[in-house]
């Protein structure tokens, strides 16, 4: 699998029991709130940033790997060194005459400095890779909301003093996915997004210079 970079950045189903005392049911929490980059400013859509985890020896941004000696799919994963800034992103809210990235929103996350051979470069949940985990990988469908694209939604929600990213689709009112946060899980020392029960990957947005 050949993976172009557009732009010269640093690049680097185990079922859950749902149950209502269970940190993955994700609150909603200020519906139609902002989400804010580090400048204070609200994300918009159609606009690049890089996701990087909050505060100092946490690692760096977020780009694609392959593990298990496995070129599809991709897992999005954390580049180790904090000082790389990982490959760029955009969000797509479910409602495409949205200008703003909200709290709580379902919305696409999609890879913009990059092109994938044999690949799109949106965010889904799979478990091809590792049957027992949910993984974050690429090559999800943009838009189209409903029961059939239910892996490709993701959300932002507030953490502590920062934000953490987070799986639990509501783009389908009678289905009845599980929900829970997205964390690193360490495969073969690479950092791999997943849908864990550990803490959540703290996250603040960084916008790409020039937009």
């Amino acid at each position: 699998m050949e993976v172009t970079y557009i732009k010269r950045f640093i690049v680097p189903f185990l079922l859950f029991q749902l149950s209502t005392t269970s940190s993955f049911f994700i609150k909603a929490q200020d519906d139609g709130e902002p989400v804010l980059d580090v400048s204070g400013n609200a994300v918009r859509t159609r606009v690049n940033y890089f996701i990087l985890p909050a505060g100092r020896g946490n690692g760096g941004g977020l780009h694609v790997a392959s593990i298990r000696n496995r070129s599809k799919p991709l897992v999005v994963s954390q580049n180790a060194d904090e000082s790389a800034l990982g490959s760029s992103l955009r969000f797509s809210p479910v409602d495409p005459k949205e200008n703003t990235v909200r709290l709580s929103d379902d919305m696409n996350i999609k890879f913009t400095s990059m092109v994938i051979s044999d690949s799109s470069t949106v965010w889904r949940i799979n478990t091809e890779v590792s049957p027992q985990r949910y993984l974050v990988t690429v090559g999800g469908v943009e838009g189209n909301p409903g029961s059939k694209t239910l892996a490709n939604w993701f959300r932002i929600d507030k953490y502590e003093d920062a934000y953490k990213l987070v799986y639990c689709p509501g783009v389908c009112n009678l289905c009845r996915p599980f929900c829970g946060d997205i964390g690193v899980l360490v495969e073969n020392g690479k950092r791999v997004l997943f849908v864990g029960r550990d803490k959540p990957l703290k996250v603040k947005f960084h916008k790409l210079k020039n937009y």
